[in-house]
């Protein structure tokens, strides 16, 4: 699996998005909006398993230590034993570029309107009164995914989301930064400037419930159609696109706006162990 630049051609490997095993038609494949709703859960589901400024988000640039391609690794370990991911490596190889002055204009205007966003449900108590959805748990590094299904398959807005992030899985844990989703073969246009590295997660096994969806095995291991199968799952080959925004105030990732882990949301006790599937207690 290799991450791509918007606009890259996608290769005669790549997987359409939410393909299931042989046995399996593609999962959840209708007509209906709901039904694409439900591919974009379904996705969303492992990206959780595995400033003081009241006017203007800022964004820290860090600078990254790029490896020789011959040296640098084939995926990234993720939370749970097991997990590792390739488009996170790949993500690894490509360099941030310079903005001209147009694009950060566009971009401060985004990153500001997803700030916004992300403060209107400041707990997840405000998430869950507003009908918001749990994927899976809290995870070190990439937090509790909420989800508001009615803009989680949408065409990208930086003011609506679709996923919210908390610090843990209480009514008064608190927002740490967003999520947005694509479901096209290639990654969204999403942020203005080339900067947004998408991403997407294979081999995920997620399980649908009245209160939220479980995810019984770690995304991004070897686990099987047969295993899903075996606990009443949703198997996918590989999710939907994704891509983090770590805009809350106080919360921005040490490894940029949009790096998919944030070293700063870590376990209550302040690790980042976790269980067998990627999960910890959060705040």
């Amino acid at each position: 699996m290799q991450t791509m630049e918007r606009g890259q051609d996608a290769g005669a490997e790549s997987v359409p998005v939410g393909e299931s095993a042989p046995r399996r038609s593609k999962l959840f494949v209708a007509l209906t909006i709901g039904a694409v709703v439900v591919v974009a859960t379904a996705g969303i589901a492992y990206a959780v398993g595995a400033s003081n400024s009241q006017t203007k988000t800022v964004v820290r640039t860090v600078p990254v230590v790029r490896k020789p391609a011959s040296a640098a690794p084939k995926c990234v370990q993720g939370a749970a034993p097991g997990s590792c991911n390739t488009d996170e490596a790949a993500e690894l190889l490509i360099p941030n570029k310079p903005l001209d002055a147009a694009t950060h204009g566009v971009l401060a205007a985004q990153l500001v309107a997803a700030r916004d966003a992300a403060l209107k449900y400041p707990t997840v108590a405000d998430a869950q009164h507003a009908g918001f959805i749990l994927a899976g748990g809290f995870s070190p590094l990439t937090g509790a995914h909420y989800l508001d299904l009615a803009h989680v398959a949408g065409t990208f807005e930086a003011a609506d989301p679709g996923t919210y992030i908390y610090d843990g899985t209480k009514p008064t844990s608190r927002i740490v930064g967003l999520m947005y989703t694509g479901t096209n073969p290639l990654p969204p246009d999403g942020f203005a400037g080339p900067n947004d590295h998408w991403h997407r997660h294979s081999n995920t096994c997620v399980r649908f419930g009245p209160t939220g969806i479980s995810v019984p095995f770690p995304a991004d291991s070897s686990v099987t159609l047969s295993q899903c199968n075996a606990v009443h799952g949703q198997f996918m080959r590989r999710t939907i696109w994704m891509v983090h925004a770590w805009v809350v105030p106080g919360w921005e990732s040490p490894s940029g706006v949009f790096s998919h882990d944030n070293s700063d949301v870590v376990c209550a006790n302040g690790r980042t162990k976790t269980n067998a599937a990627g999960f910890c207690q959060g705040n």
